[in-house]
């Protein structure tokens, strides 16, 4: 079942997975299941465990009832890298067709908590696995058990779900999604507004779009929302019930672009209830914070340990949200492949400039990727400035992407040096626009659309097609007022295929 199992299977001239080689393990080990479209649809479900990616074939998706049991075929150890392939194998490999994520998070291995620890290496050996995964569909303690009768040299195990607070008893399939504490409000206990200028919130969608991490009866179904009519937006008399309305209400366009990215929460418990007003940011994720909200430990460069939220899941956007935050800032990257963005970023500053130059740099930025055969996608960044994004489909990780941004960047202040500058120091800048690419950078962090922004007005980071950029555009129209009645015209998000749907075709 060694890397040279699936060295030998493959012709890495032809097929676009990973090289078979060992990687680093994740401080937290991680899962991954694939829906595996080749002869015969099935679900290749992989656990991180001594540096490679240990794998089973399972017929049918994992279920979360604990009366049904799976069959799961033993195969060939995968490299770590295989966490983040989609892609199509071609005809003629090993394993030919199309393959996508269909869940990814991290796990537990229950055995170490046994009389007698075992690695997961040992629970193989013995034929028994027990594992918690903190997966978006799949959640809660599961076993892998070799079939019995079959001998040691047989691959045949069974998937099962563990009876806890996430089974599903009945379910044979993907879990439902949550119903809402109450129609038309988070909470019904708490008073907190279910409307947001007068417009009802919607039902949760169907289980094929955004589905949560957890089960209708898990432990945040029912939240108690405090303090739902203190004022946060003083100069718009906005509550924190029209917060949390308004966080509910976008939830289901919001969660993708959060889903496991560790999560930097900007708190402002009172509000903007000024200079007076704690305000703070927040990495750390308290202990006293439920369990049911998952967490990822990442080492600071000073080595201390940090427990990054993951916000993976409507119950605790609204736990986290309740609790102060009013902007969420994450990661370029996911918990599967830290190391690697799934986007760069150039976020441009006006400064002292006016924001129609702000345009032509993001006009001439976007001209200048498209000659290199690249994608743009913009939004705006919920202040003064404007956020273009790229998808990166490089090979490199943060380092490769951070000084691919500074080469592009260059080109943009070459092309129009009275308006754009890379210089970092503000006193250097003039009155020209910064082409910030500096955050393109392991561990730091910037916003995700949809998310408020705290400063008076209650604007939304609100991506845009390229025809809307102009001179003209005040950004601070789109705030949580005013940003539903955009949404009930817009047919799509025309920044989803930068974060969420990978690059399109062509040259990168």
């Amino acid at each position: 079942m060694s890397l040279e199992t699936y060295k030998a299977n493959r012709d890495f001239r032809e097929t676009p997975e990973p090289t078979p080689r060992a990687g680093e393990g994740h401080r937290r080990p991680i899962f991954v299941v694939q829906e595996h479209h080749a002869s015969h649809l099935h679900y290749d479900f992989r656990l991180e465990a001594d540096g490679v990616l240990k794998s089973w074939a399972v017929p049918k998706e994992p279920s979360p009832d604990p009366a049904v049991k799976r069959l799961a075929v033993q195969v060939e150890d995968h490299p770590l890298d295989y966490a983040s392939f989609e892609g199509a194998i071609p005809e003629h490999q090993y394993g030919a067709g199309t393959v996508r994520i269909w869940d990814r998070g991290t796990y537990d291995n229950l055995l170490a908590e046994k009389a007698v620890p075992q690695t997961v290496t040992e629970g193989i050996e013995a034929g028994r696995l027990e594992f918690a995964l903190h997966g978006t569909k799949l959640q809660g303690r599961f076993a892998l058990i070799r079939m019995q009768g079959l001998g040691r040299g047989k691959v045949n195990w069974l998937l099962i779900k563990m009876k806890d607070e996430f089974a599903q008893p009945g379910a044979d399939g993907a879990p439902k999604t949550r119903k809402t504490a109450a129609r038309g409000s988070p909470n019904k206990k708490s008073g907190a507004s279910g409307r947001a200028n007068g417009s009802p919130v919607p039902e949760d969608p169907p289980p094929s779009a955004v589905r949560p991490a957890r089960p209708a009866e898990g432990p945040s179904s029912f939240q108690e929302f405090t303090h739902t009519d203190k004022v946060f937006y003083p100069d718009d008399v906005i509550t924190k019930g029209d917060v949390l309305a308004y966080y509910e209400r976008i939830a289901d366009r919001l969660l993708p672009y959060l889903r496991d990215r560790p999560a930097t929460l900007e708190r402002l418990p009172d509000g903007l209830g000024g200079p007076r007003a704690p305000h703070f940011w927040q990495k750390d994720t308290p202990a006293y914070y439920p369990d049911w909200i998952p967490r990822v430990e990442l080492p600071t460069d000073q080595g201390k340990m940090v427990h990054y939220a993951l916000v993976n899941d409507k119950p605790t956007l609204l736990y986290l949200v309740n609790q102060g935050t009013l902007t969420f800032h994450v990661w370029s990257s996911r918990v599967a492949d830290l190391d690697r963005p799934d986007y760069v970023l150039f976020d441009l500053d006006p400064g002292l400039a006016s924001f129609a130059d702000a345009v032509a740099v993001a006009r001439q930025l976007r001209a200048t990727l498209a000659a290199e055969g690249n994608d743009a996608f913009v939004k705006t960044s919920g202040k003064a400035g404007v956020h273009v994004l790229v998808p990166w489909a490089q090979g490199g990780e943060f380092d490769d992407a951070r000084a691919w941004a500074l080469g592009i960047a260059g080109q943009v202040e070459e092309a129009l040096p009275d308006r754009a500058t890379s210089q970092i120091r503000k006193a250097k800048r003039g009155g020209r626009v910064y082409l910030d690419v500096m955050q393109n950078a392991k561990g730091h962090h910037a916003v995700p659309p949809y998310v408020l922004r705290a400063v008076p007005g209650a604007p939304v980071s609100t991506p845009l097609s390229w025809r809307e950029l102009s001179p003209d555009l005040d950004s601070a129209r789109f705030n949580l007022k005013t940003i539903f009645r955009r949404l009930s015209h817009q047919k799509s998000d025309p920044m989803a295929e930068a974060i969420l749907g990978g690059p399109p075709a062509g040259r990168r």
